[in-house]
C-alpha cells in the first residue's frame, strides 16, 4: 500500500470521526436528497463509508426512496408511516437493520 493510499485512509478516518451517529442520522435525509452544503456533505460521506450502522441506514433510506418513486403517489397514512419508521431509526429507537 503506498504512503498516500494510507494517508488518504487516516484524513478519511478523521473526516469520519467529526460527525456522531445522532449528528449524521439528523442530517441523513437532506445529505440523500443532494441539499447539504459542501462542508456537511463530505463529514457525512466520510462517516457512512467507516460506520456500518449509518451506511446501513442509509442504504435502508435509499431503498425507501427508490420504490416510491417507482410506485408514484402513496396514501398519505403510507407516508407518514414511513417517515415515523425513518424518524425512529434516526433517533436510535429501534436499529437501522431491525425488520420491524
Amino acid at each position: 500500500m503506498s504512503i498516500f493510499t494510507r494517508i488518504r485512509r487516516r484524513h478519511r478516518r478523521r473526516m469520519a470521526m467529526q460527525m456522531s451517529c445522532a449528528e449524521v442520522g439528523a442530517v441523513l435525509q437532506r445529505y440523500l436528497d443532494d441539499e447539504l452544503d459542501g462542508t456537511t456533505s463530505p463529514l457525512v460521506e466520510a462517516h457512512l463509508e467507516m460506520c456500518r450502522k449509518c451506511g446501513l441506514e442509509a442504504s435502508i433510506y435509499t431503498d425507501v426512496k427508490n420504490a416510491l418513486a417507482k410506485n408514484g403517489d402513496l396514501p398519505e397514512d403510507s407516508v407518514r408511516r414511513l417517515r415515523e419508521f425513518g424518524e425512529r431509526i434516526a433517533h436510535g429507537e429501534i436499529p437501522a437493520d431491525d425488520p420491524a
